[in-house]
């Protein structure tokens, strides 16, 4: 087969040009932000592919849905096209980022409100990671804050068919706030939790919940098989969580 002429590639480029322009922008946008949600490589791939791509890939639905797991959180420290990458994601409700502005802000001790607010919005979007911190940090508190801390702690339990693990959920979540970590406002939150922790007989199951130690001889890694209550499990899982926060700040503690 002879090679393509320089003409031919102009004709080929300027006919799939107009069949992009023939689409209706809608479909160029449902089509990107279905890529971008999957993989961010994929999506810049398109954006090279052709200047029709390039430029829908700039709407805001294409950086709400955008896939941001698998970039690296060192990015963000130290290159400022990726922080106003993120910025422009977290400006438009992707979930991810609001998840990961919020443990910065929050965990890094100069904008804790905010920090809180964030994670918020991202649990409000069923972001799995987010739901956990902020659920388990109401539960801290204590107070009106505890019940709806515990009914979005309930709700992850919804993912465990699709896969969903709390030991792993727990261990991506150390990964990312070790970063960040500011001794005073880890000691208050778990100083809140020492405060509102108090054992008593559980309503569900008749036993005794809330003290503030992880049990010696149980894999705090094994959340399922702590007990068969529900309500134990996630009380059990918020002293595990403040454990952590501890470990993050040693030699405070």
């Amino acid at each position: 087969m002879a090679p393509l002429t320089r003409s031919m590639k102009k004709k080929a480029t300027n006919s799939k040009s107009r069949i992009m322009q023939s689409l209706p922008k809608e479909l160029l946008v449902e089509v990107l932000a279905k890529v971008a949600s999957n993989s961010f490589n994929d999506l810049y791939s398109a954006k090279l592919s052709c200047k029709d791509f390039n430029k829908t890939a700039e709407e805001d639905n294409i950086f709400q849905c955008v896939d941001m797991s698998k970039f690296p959180l060192v990015s963000w420290r130290f290159d400022d096209k990726f922080s106003k990458f993120l910025k422009r994601c977290k400006k438009c409700g992707n979930a991810e980022a609001l998840y990961l502005q919020g443990l910065r802000d929050l965990f890094k001790g100069k904008r804790v409100q905010q920090g809180i607010m964030c994670l918020k919005k991202a649990a409000s979007k069923g972001h799995v990671k987010a739901t956990y911190v902020y659920g388990a940090i109401l539960v801290c508190f204590g107070g009106e804050a505890k019940q709806e801390g515990l009914e979005l702690l309930y709700s992850l339990n919804h993912y465990k068919p699709k896969g969903f693990s709390v030991r792993e959920c727990r261990e991506r979540v150390k990964g990312v706030w070790n970063m960040w970590a500011d001794r005073k406002v880890v000691g208050r939150i778990v100083q809140a939790r020492h405060e509102t922790a108090v054992s008593k007989t559980c309503s569900d199951c008749g036993n005794r919940q809330e003290v503030f130690t992880v049990e010696r001889g149980w894999d705090p890694l094994d959340h399922e098989n702590f007990s068969s209550c529900n309500t134990c499990r996630w009380h059990q899982e918020v002293n595990i969580f403040c454990d952590i926060l501890k470990d993050s700040c040693t030699p405070l503690y």
